[in-house]
């Protein structure tokens, strides 16, 4: 009740559901309520839709978010001196420089897309990683774009991969090529448990 409002005792009281229109409670209009105030993740759906195993989603999904720990973000929480990038060794390792920008990235993208006659969907520009992948994607025919974001999953799992394995362990790169014969091993284990085969250029 707001103040100065008078209750009439010859009224029956009645329930209101202020989340339809009519006032009437729904399950699905509860389901909508639920979701109330929440914002959508840019490339959720999508995502949801791709072709690749759980882990690699999940880190797809901290990607998109950027909550990935890449040394720039350790490096402002007080973990680490240096935010330089661990595959090249030029720039601060955010999300968006090691999946898409890094020299060395870029070369596997090239390598990647070059044989599907994807050149032109190598990152050009500075912009995050949801915002890229959705951006090239939309320039594709929709049969193409499952192939499309499963490459970007794999991929982006390998680098993330190889940077952790630079960071923690290996301290040394490998050679593209031995990246590249890596990334063909990864396709043929996701093919092995179940999913899609998608083309996989041989190692350069």
């Amino acid at each position: 009740m707001l103040p100065g409002d008078t209750l009439d005792p010859l009224q029956s009281d009645r329930f209101v559901w202020r989340w339809s229109a009519d006032g009437t409670y729904s399950a699905s209009s509860a389901y909508r309520a639920f979701f109330a105030g929440s914002t959508a993740l840019l490339g959720a759906r999508e995502l949801w839709k791709a072709r690749a195993p759980p882990r690699v989603k999940f880190f797809a999904w901290l990607a998109l978010h950027n909550r990935l720990w890449t040394a720039d973000r350790r490096r402002r929480h007080g973990l680490q001196t240096s935010d330089t990038c661990a595959l090249c060794d030029q720039a601060p390792e955010t999300a968006q420089h090691l999946l898409l920008g890094c020299v060395i990235t870029r070369t596997l993208w090239a390598a990647m897309l070059l044989p599907l006659g994807l050149q032109s969907c190598v990152s050009e520009h500075s912009e995050s990683v949801a915002s890229w992948w959705l951006r090239q994607r939309a320039r594709l025919d929709s049969s193409a774009r499952p192939m499309f974001d499963s490459i970007f999953l794999l991929l982006s799992w390998i680098v993330w991969k190889e940077r952790n394995e630079i960071t923690f362990s290996r301290g040394l790169p490998r050679s593209t090529t031995q990246q590249f014969m890596v990334v063909e091993a990864e396709a043929e284990d996701w093919v092995s448990i179940g999913y899609q085969s998608f083309a996989v250029p041989s190692a350069l």
